[in-house]
């Protein structure tokens, strides 16, 4: 069994990608990692929230919007599993949602050690080489720093379902 660990920013266009981990998942027997990064959102290592009640209260707050942000995710998936996938054999229970907060590139090089991923499966929206080149992309930070393989899939901003009809991210 393989652990694949798919990172997707819940965009336009990210349904080709999920399809792409969740066939890799069929083929290996694999579980998905279903990994969402938010930009940074915690208070970090700063003075500025000195009070320990105002510490607690940001913690449960920030641990609410990851559930929140679960449960979104979870909905989401089974939408889509739904819909698109009647021709690939998955278990929904073999997806977990993982919801992290801070710069997406370092949390997904993170997390394919936390969760023992033996692959990425990820998106890139950048156009042409040259965006690339001047701009960067978190995709192409992950493959500089990952141990494992990483698969890219190309990310249009239109995206049609099976049924023809023009779909949002996941």
């Amino acid at each position: 069994m393989r652990n694949i660990l798919y990172a997707s920013d819940l965009e336009q266009g990210s349904r080709d990608v999920l399809r792409a981990a969740l066939e890799q998942a069929a083929c290996f027997e694999g579980k998905i990692f279903f990994l969402h990064v938010s930009e940074q959102f915690h208070r970090g290592n700063d003075d500025s929230f000195v009070g320990f009640k105002l510490k607690k209260a940001h913690d449960a707050h920030l641990e609410s919007l990851k559930e929140e942000l679960r449960t979104y995710m979870k909905q989401r998936i089974h939408n889509f599993v739904g819909e698109e996938l009647s021709d690939i054999e998955f278990n929904k229970d073999d997806i977990e949602v993982v919801v992290r907060f801070g710069d997406p590139a370092k949390k997904i090089v993170d997390t394919i050690k936390d969760v023992q991923a033996s692959m990425v499966v990820m998106g890139d929206r950048r156009v042409n080489a040259l965006s690339r080149m001047f701009l960067g992309s978190t995709a192409q930070k992950v493959i500089h720093n990952s141990s494992v393989p990483v698969l890219i899939v190309p990310i249009s901003n239109t995206v049609m379902s099976k049924k023809g009809e023009a779909k949002n991210g996941i």
